[in-house]
């Protein structure tokens, strides 16, 4: 019998999935000191388009955002209808640009803040230009960590924007610079599906793809707890977004996996996450 052979994700997932079925009290990182008490997993595989998205992320303690956001060059609101359930998917949109009003966008945050975490969300990026697709913690401008792809630049630079994914600890103290890398993609992020996580310490931000180390930020690490959000959207900014998006725009999420609940001391049932 031949062997099997399988991708890096697919044998990601599979050893991920082992500390699904113990009883856990301490997740462990093996790089982080101390562990995590609390997870939260929300899988969308199952589901299928027209089933309740606000009723499905309540019970697992995230909302869907509404508000708009002036900031140009093209205003942007954050519409509760471009969050949906699709084909094994949550399905976050950004609306083909008219020319006129705000660009009509999507986001979902966690309902609870907390500090120090490693989140890991497993999505297929848009291809359409123009759209920023963040997952990243928020607590204000100076506590943030953001994971962030730009679909207008994934594998191309832009006049004013590298290509690739973008790893960021904003600076912690108004007015200074923030901490960044930019990690070029060895892939097109809107032909699958990919794990995208973050590991927040006391001492760093870590950034993997498919449990693959992508960056590591000791500068700038954020200090006071805040929320978890996801977003999709665009404010036609050249430095940054592009666009305004001509046609709508889809960030296909198929599940996320939060653990929290911080604690420096080991104890219980390990798993090693």
């Amino acid at each position: 019998m031949g062997a099997i052979r399988l991708s890096g994700f697919v044998l990601f997932v599979m050893q991920a999935s082992s500390a699904m079925a113990q009883t856990c009290n301490t997740y462990v990182v093996p790089s982080i000191a101390g562990g995590f008490t609390q997870r939260t997993f929300i899988d969308f595989s199952g589901v299928q388009p027209g089933g309740n998205a606000a009723s499905l992320l309540s019970s697992k303690g995230v909302s869907i955002s509404n508000y708009p956001i002036s900031a140009g060059p093209v205003p942007r609101t954050f519409v509760p209808s471009n969050v949906a359930l699709g084909s094994g998917s949550l399905d976050m949109k950004v609306s083909a640009y008219n020319g006129s009003g705000s660009i009509q966008s999507s986001e979902i945050s966690t309902n609870d803040v907390f500090k120090y975490a490693s989140v890991r969300t497993v999505l297929k990026s848009s291809g359409v230009p123009g759209v920023v697709e963040g997952n990243f913690f928020y607590l204000n401008d100076n506590q943030e960590i953001d994971w962030e792809i730009l679909t207008s630049t994934t594998l191309t630079s832009s006049p004013n924007v590298p290509a690739g994914i973008w790893a960021t600890n904003q600076g912690v103290v108004p007015g200074t610079p923030s901490t960044h890398v930019t990690v070029p993609f060895t892939f097109d992020p809107s032909q699958g599906y990919h794990e995208y996580r973050i590991d927040w310490a006391i001492d760093a931000t870590t950034f993997y793809i498919d449990g693959v180390q992508k960056a590591r930020l000791t500068s700038n690490v954020p200090t006071q707890a805040g929320h978890w959000i996801w977003n999709s959207w665009s404010n036609g900014d050249p430095n940054w977004s592009n666009g305004p998006p001509k046609a709508n725009s889809i960030t296909h999420i198929r599940s996320i996996d939060i653990y929290k609940g911080f604690t420096s001391t080991r104890s219980g049932n390990l798993c090693n996450i």
